[in-house]
């Protein structure tokens, strides 16, 4: 596919989507996710093109499965991804998170940066800025995945070719500018109910809540989706908040000048986790790094646990009993400004 010629009208083109015009180095990396990729409506360039996020998150998870080893069968229409390993068969359904009608979209974030920047200042005003973003994201992850568990239930669980084998949810965060803050607070959340993990004395300590409020009308909306079998139908989650343009600049092999990489990873000799700001000649990250595999307890077919098993993955397999490599890479942004003095982050670029 020629994802990058434009097919439609310049001012139909997505925002994100002319950014990934002026960063030719990322197209390489772009390329080698597509390979293997079948557009299987004619539709999915225009999509790329106009939509971008959820076509985008497509193409990454494209690339990741063929980084696993599976073989993706195109030939049916639906659902997204056919993947097969070992002889076994997973049936992946692709889903984004989408801003709220109320809400901002993804990439428009200047007046976002310059609140993170001045909230930043203090550990109150941190706190606060995360607690937000994480209450955002936790409404439209469940609401993402409210509309694709009833899909599946009305229409894929009827098809021959999905019957008998684990289904899993691929869930790609883009519901709000600044969204990568969120690192696992938010599906943690979802899944489990977990407000707050940490250690006290040595010891693993969890503090759960049984619902949110919806934020522009106050309906309660149940957390703890992996904690019961409402999900049954469900095999496992997939998830990342930082598989977006700032993965291809991460990946791409020319280092820019005056860009620089924060990121933010668990660190295994630590109650703290590890922040880092890189040049981007010397920060390192992987295709898989800061993907999450969730395994549903109470899935009816349950998801192999080696076919997703990978160091750089984090795979859970309950609400406390979880795999993580030392480094995890939880968040991360990218700063493309020569003055790191500046409080101010002057360009739409930065976290992205």
């Amino acid at each position: 596919m020629d994802l990058l010629t434009p097919v439609v009208e310049e001012d139909k083109l997505h925002h994100n989507f002319k950014m990934l015009l002026s960063e030719t180095d990322t197209h390489k990396v772009l390329k080698s996710w597509v390979l293997g990729f079948v557009d299987r409506d004619k539709k999915f360039v225009e999509q790329f093109q106009t939509t971008f996020n959820s076509c985008f998150w497509e193409l990454y998870l494209n690339a990741v499965l063929g980084n696993l080893g599976f073989s993706i069968d195109f030939s049916y229409t639906s659902p997204d991804f056919i993947a097969q390993k070992k002889n076994q068969t997973v049936v992946i359904e692709a889903v984004t998170t989408n801003n709220p009608e109320y809400g901002t979209p993804e990439h428009e974030r200047i007046k976002a940066l310059e609140r993170y920047e001045l909230e930043s200042q203090s550990r109150l005003g941190r706190e606060r800025f995360y607690d937000e973003v994480v209450s955002l994201a936790t409404e439209r992850i469940l609401n993402s995945i409210k509309k694709k568990s009833d899909y599946f239930l009305n229409k894929y669980s009827k098809l021959e070719h999905v019957k008998g084998n684990p289904f899993v949810l691929a869930v790609g965060a883009f519901e709000q500018p600044l969204f990568y803050y969120q690192a696992l607070g938010a599906i943690q959340k979802v899944l489990y109910g977990i407000t707050k993990a940490e250690y006290r004395q040595g010891i693993p300590y969890f503090e759960y809540e049984d619902y949110i409020e919806k934020q522009n009308n106050g309906t309660k909306i149940p957390l703890g989706l992996f904690r019961d079998s409402r999900l049954s139908h469900i095999s496992a989650i997939i998830f990342s908040p930082i598989a977006t343009f700032g993965k291809l600049r991460a990946l791409q092999s020319k280092k820019l000048k005056g860009v620089y990489f924060e990121s933010y990873r668990y660190n295994d000799y630590s109650k703290k986790g590890t922040i880092e700001l890189l040049e981007h000649k010397d920060y390192r990250e992987t295709l898989l790094d800061g993907l999450c595999v969730y395994h549903n307890p109470y899935a009816e077919i349950p998801l192999d646990k080696g076919l997703f098993s990978h160091p750089d993955i984090y795979v859970n397999m309950h609400e406390e009993y979880s795999r993580m490599k030392h480094g995890f890479l939880f968040r991360r942004r990218v700063i493309n400004n020569n003055n790191l003095t500046t409080k101010a982050i002057s360009t739409l670029r930065s976290g992205f």
